[in-house]
C-alpha cells in the first residue's frame, strides 16, 4: 500500500493534467478538430492537405493554423506508440516481453530524474531480472549504468564495485553479440539482393555460419544463437538441402525441450515456416499436410502468418495432385474476411493459384467474380519484385493456348522468351528453363503428338532428373512441371484423336 501511496503522490505532482492522446473509444465527429482530422483521414474523406484544410476550416489554402493542427495530431498519434499491443498471436511472445522490459527501464529513469532514488532503484533491479531472463543484453547494460551512477552519487562503494564487475561482463558479451549481428546483417543483405548475387558463391555463407557457431559456443548467448541458427537454415535452403534443414530443426526442437535454449525468446514461427517449406520441397505430403493443418488451426486467421501457411498448404496439395483439396484450402483463403486487405503482391500470388487451380479442375467457382480472361490474355508488366510470379502467369497463358491457333501459341512463346531474355537472364533454375524449352516444342512441331513426344524425350528426362530448386532462385513453380507437361501431351493427343474422328 505504501508503494501505491507514493505513486499517487508522484503522479499527482509530476504528470500532465491533459494527457496528449486521442480518445479512441469515442471516435465520432464531436467538434474536436484533431479527432475530426483523424476520422477524415481514416475514412478516406481527406486524401491530402488541401482537402483536409477545406473540410476542417473551410479554407482553400493550407495555412499555419492547419499545419499546427496536423502537427498536434501527429504527436498524439506518436504518443499512442507507447501503448502498442504486442500480446496478440500476430506477434511472437518475446516482443511483448521486450516491450515490458523497455517500459520498466523508462519508468525507472523517470523516477530517478525526479530524485525518487529508492523507488527508481527498486524498479531497475526488477528490470534487470526481466531482461536477464530474456537475455536482453542492451537493457541489462542500460540498467547497470543507471545503478552505477546511483551508487557513485550516494557513495555505496561495495555495491558500486559489484555493479561495475557485472557491467564489464555484460559489455564484453555485448561486443560478441554486436560482432555476430554485424556478420549476420552483412550476409543477410546479399541473401535479400539479386539472384545472381545469391548464386555467385556459397562459401562466404558457410564461413559466416562457422564464425557465428564459434561465437555461440564461446558465449552461449541466445542473441548469437538466433543469428547462427537463421543463417545456417538460410544457407542450406539456398543450396536446396532440405533434409539437412529438417535435421537442424529437429535438433533445435529437442534442445528447446531440454531447456538448452531460452524458451522466452525462441521464435517458433521461423522454425515452423522453414519446416513447412522443407516438407513441401521434399514431397513429404502426409507429414506436411498434418503439420500445416495444425498450423492453420492454431494461428489467427487474419494474420499474415496464417496466409503464409495457407499458401504452403495449397502448394503441398497441388504438388501431391490433390487439386480438390487445394481448391478447398483456396476457398478458405478467398472467403477469409481479411483477404481483400492483403497487399497487391499477395493478392497477385493468390490469383496465380486461382488461375492454375481453375486450369487443373475446371471448377468455375474458383474464378467467380474474377476476370480470368484478362488474366490469361494480358502479358504482365515487368516488376523486379514479381519476376517469378510473372513467368508463372506467362506459362499459364501458354497452357491455355494449347488448343488455340498456332499463331497465338507462338505469340505467347515470344512473349516468354522476350521477358526472360530481357529481364531475367540467369535468375531461374534449370527446371524452369527446361520447361520453357519443352513448351516451344508444341508450336515448333505443329502440335504433332508423335513428333513432340520423340523430340522432347531428352528435355523430359532432363526435367525428371533435375534437383529441387533451392531458394537461390526466384522460381514460382506452382504446379510440378512434369505434371503440366503430361497434361500438355494429353491435350495435344486429344486434338489428334478429335481430328481422326
Amino acid at each position: 500500500m505504501d508503494e501505491i501511496k507514493d505513486l499517487i503522490k508522484i503522479v499527482t505532482d509530476n504528470t500532465k493534467r491533459n494527457l496528449p492522446l486521442l480518445d479512441l473509444r469515442n471516435q465520432h465527429q464531436n467538434g474536436n478538430k484533431e479527432m475530426n482530422l483523424f476520422l477524415g483521414i481514416k475514412s478516406g474523406e481527406f486524401n491530402d492537405d488541401f482537402e483536409a484544410s477545406q473540410g476542417i476550416y473551410g479554407s482553400e489554402g493550407v495555412d499555419f493554423k492547419f499545419r499546427m493542427l496536423k502537427s498536434r495530431l501527429n504527436r498524439k498519434l506518436l504518443n499512442h506508440l507507447f501503448f502498442m499491443d504486442f500480446s496478440s498471436q500476430n506477434h511472437i511472445k518475446s516482443t511483448n516481453l521486450y516491450q515490458e522490459a523497455l517500459e520498466y527501464l523508462h519508468f525507472s529513469r523517470m523516477l530517478l530524474s525526479i530524485d525518487e532514488t529508492k523507488f527508481g532503484t527498486k524498479l531497475l533491479y526488477k528490470t534487470i531480472d526481466l531482461a536477464k531472463g530474456c537475455e536482453y543484453t542492451s537493457i541489462v547494460i542500460a540498467c547497470l549504468r543507471e545503478l552505477r551512477e546511483v551508487y557513485a552519487k550516494t557513495y555505496r562503494p561495495k555495491l558500486f564495485q559489484n555493479i561495475k564487475s557485472q557491467l564489464n561482463e555484460f559489455e564484453e558479451l555485448e561486443q560478441s553479440e554486436e560482432k555476430a549481428d554485424s556478420i549476420f546483417q552483412e550476409h543477410r543483405l546479399y541473401i535479400n539482393s539479386t539472384v545472381n548475387n545469391r548464386k555467385k558463391n556459397f562459401e562466404p555463407y558457410m564461413s559466416a555460419v562457422e564464425e557465428l557457431k564459434s561465437l555461440y559456443n564461446k558465449t552461449k548467448s541466445y542473441n548469437i544463437f538466433e543469428r547462427y541458427f537463421q543463417m545456417e537454415i538460410w544457407y542450406y535452403e539456398l543450396k536446396g538441402e532440405y533434409e539437412t534443414v529438417l535435421n537442424l530443426i529437429d535438433k533445435v526442437e529437442k534442445d528447446i525441450e531440454k531447456g538448452k535454449i531460452n524458451q522466452n525468446r525462441f521464435d517458433s514461427l521461423f522454425v515452423n515456416v522453414s519446416k513447412g517449406n522443407a516438407l513441401i520441397k521434399l514431397k513429404r505430403f502426409e507429414d506436411g499436410s498434418i503439420f500445416l493443418e495444425k498450423m492453420l488451426s492454431e494461428i489467427d486467421n487474419t494474420s499474415n502468418t496464417w496466409y503464409a501457411f495457407a499458401e504452403k498448404y495449397v502448394m503441398l496439395n497441388i504438388q501431391n495432385k490433390q487439386f480438390d483439396k487445394a481448391s478447398e484450402i483456396f476457398f478458405r483463403v478467398a472467403n477469409n474476411k481479411s483477404f481483400a486487405l492483403l497487399d497487391e503482391k499477395e493478392l497477385l500470388k493468390w490469383n496465380i493459384f486461382r488461375g492454375y487451380l481453375f486450369h487443373l479442375t475446371g471448377n468455375k467457382k474458383i474464378i467467380k467474380k474474377f476476370d480470368y480472361k484478362s488474366f490469361i490474355k494480358e502479358t504482365p508488366i515487368f516488376e523486379k519484385g514479381n519476376v517469378g510470379y510473372n513467368v508463372a502467369i506467362i506459362i499459364l497463358q501458354i497452357l491455355n493456348k494449347v488448343e488455340g491457333g498456332l499463331s497465338a501459341i507462338f505469340n505467347k512463346l515470344d512473349n516468354m522468351d522476350d521477358y526472360v531474355n530481357r529481364y531475367l537472364n540467369n535468375s531461374f533454375s534449370k527446371r524452369t528453363k527446361t520447361f520453357c524449352k519443352l513448351l516451344h516444342k508444341i508450336a515448333i512441331h505443329n502440335r504433332d503428338y508423335e513428333t513432340i513426344v520423340h523430340k522432347s524425350k531428352y528435355l523430359q528426362e532432363k526435367l525428371l532428373a533435375s534437383e529441387i530448386a533451392g531458394e537461390s532462385y526466384v522460381d514460382f513453380e506452382v504446379v510440378p512441371y512434369e505434371f503440366l507437361w503430361e497434361n500438355v501431351l494429353e491435350e495435344v493427343n486429344g486434338l489428334k484423336l478429335k481430328a481422326v474422328v
